[in-house]
């Protein structure tokens, strides 16, 4: 059985190729939203530019957009931007775009041609939020998180946010008002919402789309208001990061559809138990870590063993908060090196560009197995189950979907 899959999203975005012995059970688990159809220009222009009333008369814009580890194709939705912006009589020279990093590491402008496209780096500045800087302190959250936000944003009288609603680990959804907070807020208020605040909700709020009641979700909205987003753009994308639907407009009024039809879209079935799990991670390819932790809990009771296929140059993401800076230097909120899960026998990471910095995320360094010939790996996996039936599971992108 051969398998391909789309993989190193922001470089070549080639296909990766597996061949699977005939003897393998194999699943493929696809969410339900890849049978969706992509969006064009048309949708696009259909879902921005009755926003233009509200951008008429405005003096400054600021446009957000997120980082390199989010699957945002926002290069496709720019055009139609600037559309509404000539529309509404706003010059070039009333806009700046800010790129919502939270605390990863800043970009250069070949990081910010991947994602928006030539046009807007031709035409506009296009700015790092600095988590350590240029903040300003606008008031708290019922909750205590200090609302802290990028001062360029607050300058602003017209302030337009686009990215992707997909699955988060503890707010339910990335997506919304995340682009504001943490997205550009100051690493101090990062710091609490993120730890202390999370640490106290933590039961409540854990798990791939678990929006409910759930408390950070809560504060990320609220500061979202007190920060004032005017609109906001999000997609959903398909496990190959194709976006299949676009909502458009101010972020409160989009949440109740977008989090509805996120749960169907993301959702994953998985049949049982597996003895190996191949998770591509496509979309949050820095991210790969997500994959593992969707990946672990459809393991055999007994134990299997998990492929991360995450073959990027770049490597894992650079973490101001969370990250890795020495053998014993860490970010503020950093948890050290990953536990391994209980069901987890053996964790091979596929990467040609092995990446020791940043393995840290997924466990001690004697828990992990790098290979760069995957149908080596294959051979070898299937030498060690030649004696018994083997039930295998391929997760087309495991930091995007959600198993249900």
């Amino acid at each position: 059985m051969k398998i391909t899959l789309p993989h190193n999203l922001w470089n070549s975005e080639r296909i990766l190729e597996m061949e699977f012995p005939d003897r393998w059970e194999v699943d493929v688990l696809s969410m339900e939203g890849d049978a969706r159809q992509p969006i064009g220009g048309d949708d696009y222009h259909r879902a921005i530019m009755p926003l233009v009333p509200l951008m008429k008369g405005k003096k400054e814009v600021c446009v957000l957009f997120d980082d390199l580890s989010r699957p945002t194709r926002t290069y496709e939705i720019v055009p139609h931007l600037l559309e509404a912006f000539e529309a509404a009589g706003i010059a070039d020279s009333q806009v700046r775009f800010l790129c919502a990093l939270g605390t990863h590491s800043p970009h250069n402008n070949a990081d910010f041609r991947k994602k928006l496209g030539k046009e807007a780096l031709e035409r506009f500045p296009v700015y790092n939020h600095n988590c350590y800087e240029n903040c300003e302190t606008i008031g708290e959250t019922s909750l205590g998180t200090p609302v802290t936000i990028n001062k360029e944003y607050l300058s602003c009288d017209l302030r337009i946010g686009i990215g992707s609603f997909i699955p988060h680990q503890f707010c339910g959804f990335g997506g919304g008002y995340k682009i504001v907070f943490p997205g550009i807020a100051h690493i101090d208020a990062i710091e609490y919402h993120h730890g202390l605040l999370l640490q106290e909700n933590l039961n409540s709020c854990w798990g791939l789309g678990n929006h409910s009641c759930n408390a950070i979700l809560s504060d990320i909205r609220e500061s979202g208001r007190m920060a004032a987003l005017d609109i906001k753009i999000d997609v959903f994308v398909n496990s190959s990061a194709r976006a299949t639907d676009v909502f458009a407009g101010y972020p409160d009024g989009l949440y109740p559809a977008m989090i509805g039809g996120a749960l169907r879209h993301y959702g994953t079935k998985a049949a049982g138990q597996y003895d190996i799990v191949f998770a591509n991670t496509f979309g949050k390819g820095n991210e790969a870590i997500i994959a593992a932790s969707i990946s672990e809990a459809i393991l055999s009771a007994a134990g299997g063993h998990l492929v991360l296929l995450c073959d990027i140059e770049e490597g894992q993401v650079i973490h101001y908060l969370m990250g890795r800076f020495g053998r014993d230097h860490w970010g503020r909120l950093a948890r050290g090196e990953r536990v391994a899960h209980e069901r987890l026998k053996k964790l091979f990471l596929y990467s040609r560009h092995k990446d020791h910095a940043g393995s840290y995320w997924f466990g001690r360094k004697e828990d992990i197995t790098w290979v760069d010939d995957l149908d080596g790996l294959i051979g070898q996996l299937d030498g060690e189950f030649q004696n018994r039936k083997v039930r295998v599971a391929v997760i087309p992108d495991g930091t995007v979907q959600m198993i249900v």
